[in-house]
């Protein structure tokens, strides 16, 4: 099993609990410090960024948040969005910070939000209520990349289905949502010059990783795997 990466820049008490989390699994989960370009952290196949109520809500106001989101939907495979900690909480604090906002206010901001995220993105968010829950999910997320599935699902074959066989193949690769698969069929025409890769530079949001996977996936006479960092 690969180690469970934290990006060097992360501080505070979420890597702390993860930390902590590792360390009490059997088999234990080793975790490394390392720069990412995308993320906070990477469990197994999966970039995720984690954000506390509080983060995120000031990563709602100014932008930063869709900019860092647009960069993994664009360079990465299995991306998602942590958000962890309790509404209430931050409520409070805002208050005695000079910033109210009412309770109802602050869920229909953050529910909009993750809303549109999901709808935009197709992500993975997984929403914890204490720190402990969050590092928790993410270690069990990393260690279920490596283990082989039950026999009640499956491991890698995502059971999709479209009325158009074209959409449900693009579908099958790592990366490729609902929304990215009919940019590819509108900006291409044909799975046949999808394989050619030029047209791909049209689709939006669609990074050279992943360009390079989709041409390689239509023509590699090889096995084709993504790699596990």
């Amino acid at each position: 099993m690969n180690p469970l990466v934290i990006d060097t820049n992360e501080r505070g008490r979420l890597p702390d609990a993860i930390e902590r989390r590792a360390k009490s699994r059997s088999p234990r989960v080793n975790i490394l410090r390392e720069k990412l370009v995308n993320g906070d952290y990477r469990c197994g196949e999966w970039l995720i960024e984690a954000k506390s109520v509080d983060d995120l809500m000031q990563s709602m106001r100014n932008g930063h948040l869709m900019r860092q989101l647009d960069n993994m939907d664009a360079n990465a495979g299995n991306f998602g969005l942590v958000i962890w900690g309790d509404i209430t909480q931050y409520v409070n604090s805002a208050k005695i910070r000079g910033s109210a906002i009412t309770y109802s206010a602050a869920l229909k901001q953050i529910t909009g939000f993750l809303g549109r995220v999901v709808a935009d993105f197709g992500c993975l968010i997984y929403r914890a209520p204490s720190v402990g829950e969050a590092a928790a999910f993410m270690v069990a997320l990393h260690e279920k990349t490596y283990k082989k599935a039950s026999r009640h699902g499956a491991q890698a074959v995502r059971r999709v289905s479209t009325n158009d066989v074209r959409l449900d193949m693009l579908l099958t690769i790592p990366g490729i949502g609902a929304d990215m698969a009919d940019a590819i069929i509108d900006a291409c025409g044909s799975i046949e010059e999808a394989a050619c890769g030029d047209c791909l530079r049209e689709v939006p949001r669609m990074g050279k990783i992943l360009r390079n996977r989709v041409v390689d996936v239509l023509t590699s006479e090889d096995a084709v795997r993504v790699e596990k960092r």
